[in-house]
């Protein structure tokens, strides 16, 4: 089966130009898609190439991507010597000491680098091209396991929805042969009421009563769509294609059919299995809710 979770998670790193970066990536069950990604400011500009990226992998669910870069500051920083101010900085503290006859306290050299303006940090040149590939290889990497993981827990969503069309199926067969039996006891009910009253009645009149109340109490269409449904549900499962919102129309209708037969229905024996039912398709929203 193909079907899929919408929850899961994957993890990838390594080398994107001279970083270290460690990207994650989870997904948890929304509505549409929606998707975050969270970079450091001065990597903004890959935020649509990676967005691509998760649309042509997800179809729905909220995805959130983080990508952690080590010592981003150190990495990217190459400091250099601004030698021309220092060597006019101490052109003018030799030109003072002279000047003042040797009453200058030397500076020491750290002394020198925290004048502003004697070291330079400037940024490496970067081959941004690259560095998007290589960040979109990552988030592939990680895609790929999120993907797995969200189809082994779909397969155990399929694994438990089968388990409750059985149990529906088992009291729809039950309540399709109660159908007669109850018009019939409904028939015995009326005649024995007749029997108790003393009273004489028509056998037309008696057979009419019956007959309306087998109108009012039918619900062999109710039964036929509930099955029809329960077809389709098992259909969709198959498909290699997202069907949470199908899956979900159809629990939607399965409960219309069951609140129907509920209503109509006078007989114990049916609104009970009415009440299970009922129960077993709330278990199917439920998991439906996380299906992509």
């Amino acid at each position: 089966m193909a079907f899929r979770s919408m929850t899961g998670f994957g993890r990838s790193q390594g080398k994107v130009g001279p970083y270290d970066v460690a990207l994650e990536v989870k997904s948890v069950n929304h509505r549409f898609s929606e998707f975050t990604v969270r970079l450091p400011r001065e990597w903004a500009a890959f935020e649509e190439g990676l967005r691509s990226r998760l649309q042509s992998a997800v179809s729905r669910g909220r995805v959130d991507v983080f990508v952690n870069v080590a010592d981003f500051a150190v990495t990217d920083a190459h400091i250099d010597v601004n030698w021309p101010l220092l060597d006019a900085l101490l052109a003018v503290e030799q030109g003072l000491a002279a000047r003042l006859g040797g009453r200058v306290e030397p500076q020491t050299a750290r002394d020198w680098l925290m004048y502003p303006g004697v070291l330079i940090q400037r940024k490496a040149a970067l081959d941004e091209t690259e560095m998007a590939a290589r960040l979109g290889s990552l988030l592939d990497a990680a895609l790929a396991q999120l993907v797995k993981a969200r189809r082994d827990e779909g397969a155990r969503l399929a694994e438990n929805c089968e388990g409750k069309l059985a149990m529906l199926e088992e009291h729809l067969s039950i309540v399709q042969a109660r159908g007669p039996v109850a018009i019939e006891e409904k028939r015995q009910a009326l005649a024995r009421r007749v029997a108790e009253l003393g009273i004489e009645i028509d056998q037309t009149r008696m057979a009419q009563e019956v007959v309306l109340f087998a109108e009012r109490s039918a619900i062999d269409e109710e039964l036929v769509r509930l099955q029809s449904h329960v077809a389709a549900f098992r259909e969709a499962m198959t498909k290699d294609e997202p069907v949470g919102r199908r899956l979900d129309f159809l629990v939607q209708e399965m409960h219309r059919e069951i609140n129907t037969i509920g209503s109509k229905s006078t007989d114990p024996d049916i609104s009970q299995r009415v009440v299970e039912m009922k129960v077993i398709v709330e278990q199917l929203r439920e998991q439906v809710q996380n299906v992509e």
